[in-house]
């Protein structure tokens, strides 16, 4: 009776160490590789082509991220240029639904041909989430290289999201303001050249010459508040992977824009797998005016191809979107092991604890758009399991039976077969 308990004690006190605390992750680290055509239009009519080479590569841990990406594009004239961005992010441990993420970001982006922007800054974003739905608010502050006179962007954001199955719909709101031609006020003291022969500019020559002349002057520019333009862009997106294709459909608008047109655009990304590490990408769609530096909205057409695991068909999810597993499947023994497979939308890790792991956090390996995979030997029985997604709180997978806990709430029971 006494092993018997002391059993039970040990079993109940490594699941609240497995799942109350927060434990480390394996590393993820992947890269990929793009090459392809990009075709872009302006208002003009006229179509540009360019050739791109887009290395991009991040490293992920439950509660930190580091995304790195840069593009070299060659244009029909010869010429070199390119835009990139690197960001690494913290995401907290979640607590009563609610997780906070901070990132620093610095990055390049190709408002047209002519303009490049170059900016550094944070983005610091609350989110709440409640089973397969939640939201988020967020504040970003940046600074820029001030290509042109506009002073730099505040930028205030929200959203949601539903995820059903491995589809995921959100839906981002942001908020704009700047101020062009703003000056700061000046004071300015202009010094002279004294004495009878030299006088100060302005000053009548036929003067005597014994008048006391001034050898300074105070110049005072009192600056200017600029015209103010401040604009909102709300967007909904269709992020969804299924057998060998990922997509991403946009649908954007600009509303309540001031000193400037409403407008929209939208856009249609897809990659389909041809190998399992061989993509083709396309994408196509409209993108939206740099209201901020002035640029005009235009068309684009990209087709190429992708080498890289298929995990990295989809780009990232918004910050503050907190995906959940969609399907949990054991697979059948092979020499006393089974093969645990989840798939979950667009996640960064994934994490697996239970009895068959003495509660100890195992890391799943990416096995395709959305499907994540870990062999490990299991005896037959019941078993108590819980996953992780992206370093969130400890859930059931979906589908199974789950059962109370003292020290976590809820865990999912297997049923392992002969």
């Amino acid at each position: 009776m006494t092993n018997v308990l002391f059993s039970h004690v040990a079993r109940r006190a490594l699941l609240a160490a497995a799942l109350l605390a927060p434990c480390h992750a394996g590393a993820q680290f992947r890269s990929s590789l793009d090459l392809s055509s990009r075709n872009a239009s302006t208002s003009e009519g006229s179509w540009l082509s360019q050739l791109a080479l887009s290395p991009y590569a991040r490293f992920d841990v439950a509660h930190f991220s580091l995304d790195g990406r840069w593009t070299a594009l060659r244009t029909e004239s010869g010429d070199l240029t390119g835009d990139g961005a690197l960001s690494a992010t913290y995401f907290s441990p979640a607590r009563g639904g609610f997780q906070l993420s901070l990132a620093g970001f610095a990055d390049r982006v190709l408002v047209n041909q002519m303009l490049a922007v170059s900016r550094a800054g944070t983005d610091a974003r609350l989110s709440y989430r409640r089973g397969a739905t939640g939201a988020w608010f967020g504040r970003e502050v940046s600074l820029d290289n001030r290509s042109t006179p506009v002073s730099a962007v505040p930028r205030a954001s929200a959203g949601a999201w539903h995820q059903r199955g491995t589809a995921l719909v959100t839906l981002s709101m942001s908020s704009y303001a700047t101020r062009e031609g703003r000056r700061t006020p000046v004071v300015q003291t202009i010094r002279y050249p004294t004495g009878p022969l030299a006088p100060p500019p302005g000053i009548d020559t036929m003067r005597a010459p014994s008048q006391s002349l001034a050898d300074s002057q105070v110049v005072v520019d009192s600056g200017s508040a600029g015209r103010r333009r401040s604009w909102n862009d709300a967007e909904i997106a269709l992020h969804w992977g299924i057998g060998r294709l990922a997509f991403r459909g946009v649908i954007g608008t600009r509303f309540f824009a001031e000193h400037q047109p409403n407008e929209l655009w939208g856009q249609v990304h897809g990659a389909y797998v041809l190998t399992p590490d061989l993509s083709l990408i396309a994408a196509t769609g409209l993108h939206p005016s740099a209201a901020a530096y002035g640029a005009a909205r235009a068309r684009f057409l990209e087709v190429g191809f992708r080498v890289a695991p298929s995990a990295l068909l989809r780009p990232r999810l918004p910050r503050g979107v907190r995906p959940v597993a969609a399907a949990f499947e054991v697979g059948s023994a092979i020499n006393g092991r089974r093969t645990l497979r989840i798939r979950v939308p667009n996640a960064r890790t994934v994490e697996l604890s239970g009895d068959f792991t003495a509660w100890k956090p195992i890391t799943l390996t990416p096995a395709g758009t959305d499907r994540w995979e870990v062999t490990l030997p299991i005896a037959p029985g019941l078993h108590r399991v819980a996953i992780r997604v992206n370093g969130d709180a400890w859930t059931p997978p979906p589908g199974l039976p789950a059962v109370a806990d003292e020290f976590q709430g809820t865990v999912g029971v297997i049923l392992v077969r002969d």
